[in-house]
C-alpha cells in the first residue's frame, strides 16, 4: 500500500521541489568568462540615432559594433532570459591565454581575441579573416553552459559586424540573404521555447511513469492472491468452495484490476494537482488538464492487461519470492513497448494503433497535448480491438493455469517436463 499510495504522494512534491530548486540555482548562478585581448575589440561609440540626421546614422552604421560596454557584454546580444538558459555571465579581463584558469575553475569559459582583429576587419580580405576562439572545460556542465551562451552572443555580434561591412561597401545589411526564411521558432520568446520543450518532455514522460505505476499496482496484489495463497495454505480452501475456477479467476482479475486502476487514478490526481500548481507560474499552457484527466480512461485497459498477465505468472509461482522473479518478463515486455512510444516521430496512426501498450501510451500523449490538429478518432477502434484481444488472451491464460493441478500444487511435481507453461493437467 505504501508503494501504491504513499510513494507517489512523496515523489511528486519531491519532483516539483527539485524543479524549483533547479530553477533557483540557475537564476543565482554566475558564470565567469575570461577575455584575452579585450583591448583589441571595437570600441563602443555614442548612439547618434536619436539626435542625428540620416547621414550621421548612415555613417554610424559603417562603424564596426562593439561587443562590450563597461566591461560586460552589450545587452542586445544577451538572450532575453539569461538565467533560464544557464546563468548570468560575468566578464573578466585575462592577460594571456592560460588553460590553467579553466582547469582551476577560476573561469568557466575563455575567449581569445585576435590581436590583429581591427586591422584585418579594415582590410576586409576574405582569405585573412580574424579569429576569436572560445575555450572551455571538457565534460563539465558549468563550462558547457558558459560556452553555449558566449557562442550565441558572438554569433549575434558577428552578424552586426557583417552588416557594418556591407554598409561600407554600399550594400544592404541583408545582402547575403537572398531568401528570407521564417520558421515557427523565430518569433517565439525564450520563455515560450522553454515552455514548449518542457511540455514536449512531460507529454512523453507522464504516460511512461503512469504505465510503470499501473504495473506496480498490479504486480504485488497479483502475487499475493496467487503465490501468496499457496504459501498461506488458503488455496485449497478456496478450491473446495462452490465457485467455479473461472469465477475465482475473474474475481481475482477484477480485484487486481481495481488496485492497478486505482493506482493510476491516484497518480493522475496528483499529476493534475501538480500541473495546476506549476501552471500558475507559466504564461503558456503546459498540458491539457482535461486530457490528463481523460488519461484515466486509457489507463483502464492497461490495468486489465497487466492484471491478466500478472495473475498468469503469479499462478505459476510456488512462493511470493518466486513470484517476484516471474514478474521480470512483464518488465521485459512492457518497457520496450513503453519506450517505443517515446521515440521521435512516433504518433498514433494506422500502424501504431495495433501495437498493444504502445498504442495506449500514444493515446495518452495525444490526449495531453495542446494541439490544434483534429484528434485521430479514426484510430481509436484499432486501439480498443488490440487491447481487448490482448486482455482476453491474458485472462484465458490465467483461467487455463488455474484449472491445472500441476500448476496450483507445483511443489509436488517431478521431472523437468512438468515446467511447461501450458501443458496437460
Amino acid at each position: 500500500m505504501f508503494l501504491i499510495l504513499g510513494l507517489p504522494l512523496l515523489m511528486y512534491p519531491l519532483f516539483v521541489g527539485v524543479g524549483w530548486l533547479f530553477l533557483s540555482v540557475l537564476k543565482d548562478k554566475k558564470l565567469t568568462v575570461g577575455i584575452v585581448g579585450m583591448e583589441y575589440l571595437p570600441r563602443s561609440l555614442p548612439d547618434l540615432a536619436p539626435v542625428a540626421g540620416g547621414l550621421a546614422r548612415a555613417a554610424q552604421a559603417r562603424d564596426y559594433p562593439a561587443l562590450l560596454a563597461d566591461g560586460q557584454f552589450i545587452a542586445r546580444y544577451i538572450p532575453e532570459d539569461p538565467e533560464a538558459t544557464g546563468g548570468r555571465l560575468v566578464v573578466v579581463s585575462v592577460p594571456a591565454e592560460d588553460k590553467a584558469l579553466l582547469d582551476s575553475r577560476a573561469i568557466d569559459a575563455l575567449v581569445v581575441v585576435d590581436p590583429n582583429l581591427s586591422a584585418r576587419l579594415e582590410r576586409g580580405d576574405p582569405t585573412d579573416r580574424p579569429v576569436v576562439k572560445v575555450l572551455g572545460r571538457d565534460g563539465e556542465e558549468n563550462s558547457k553552459l558558459a560556452v553555449q551562451q558566449v557562442t550565441g552572443i558572438l554569433r549575434k555580434w558577428v552578424g552586426e559586424v557583417k552588416a557594418a561591412r556591407f554598409a561600407r561597401a554600399g550594400l544592404p545589411s541583408d545582402y547575403d540573404s537572398p531568401v528570407d526564411v521564417r520558421d515557427p521558432q523565430s518569433d517565439k520568446s525564450t520563455a515560450k521555447k522553454l515552455a514548449d520543450d518542457l511540455r514536449d518532455l512531460l507529454v512523453k514522460l507522464i504516460p511512461l511513469l503512469l504505465v510503470l505505476w499501473v504495473l506496480t499496482g498490479a504486480i504485488y496484489p497479483a502475487i499475493d492472491m496467487t503465490a501468496g495463497e499457496k504459501e498461506r495454505g488458503t488455496m485449497e480452501t478456496l478450491l473446495i468452495s462452490p465457485a467455479e475456477r473461472s469465477e475465482i479467476v475473474v474475481g481475482k482479475f477484477l480485484a487486481v484490476t481495481s488496485l492497478g486502476f486505482g493506482t493510476a487514478v491516484w497518480n493522475i490526481a496528483l499529476m493534475v494537482t501538480g500541473v495546476l500548481l506549476v501552471q500558475q507560474f507559466f504564461p503558456y499552457p503546459l498540458l491539457s488538464v482535461s486530457g490528463l484527466v481523460a488519461c484515466t480512461v486509457a489507463a483502464l485497459p492497461l490495468a486489465m492487461l497487466f492484471a491478466a498477465g500478472c495473475l498468469t505468472l503469479g499462478l505459476f509461482a510456488r512462493s511470493t519470492k518466486e513470484g517476484n522473479y516471474y514478474m521480470v518478463p512483464m518488465f521485459f515486455l512492457v518497457l520496450p513497448l513503453a519506450y517505443w512510444s517515446m521515440a521521435p516521430g512516433i504518433e498514433l496512426d494506422a500502424t501504431m494503433s495495433w501495437v498493444p501498450v504502445t498504442n495506449a501510451l500514444l493515446l495518452q500523449q495525444r490526449l495531453m497535448s495542446v494541439r490544434q490538429d483534429p484528434f485521430p478518432w479514426q484510430h481509436l477502434p484499432a486501439v480498443v480491438i488490440s487491447m481487448v484481444g490482448c486482455i482476453s488472451l491474458g485472462l484465458w491464460a490465467a483461467v487455463r493455469q488455474f484449472r491445472r493441478e500441476s500448476v496450483l500444487f507445483r511443489e509436488a511435481e517431478q521431472g523437468r517436463g512438468r515446467w511447461a507453461l501450458f501443458g496437460k493437467k
